[in-house]
């Protein structure tokens, strides 16, 4: 496995899809679409983040190429 981005929380807003990312290995929370659900999620996202495993999510959610 080889990481091509640091561990950084990232929000990212278009069309299809808007939410939270590990730039390292793409971990995520989608932006919910109800408003009070979206104050809940942006007050835990951060610790969420912060107690996931990249190597133990990439490899549970990567395919190997």
């Amino acid at each position: 496995m080889e990481w091509k981005h640091e561990r950084r929380l990232v929000f990212m807003a278009g069309e299809k899809w808007s939410g939270w990312f590990c730039e390292r290995c793409c971990w995520n929370r989608r932006l919910p679409a109800d408003p009070q659900e979206r104050q809940r999620q942006a007050k835990s996202i951060q610790s969420e983040y912060l107690l996931h495993d990249c190597a133990a999510f990439a490899q549970q959610n990567w395919k190997a190429g």
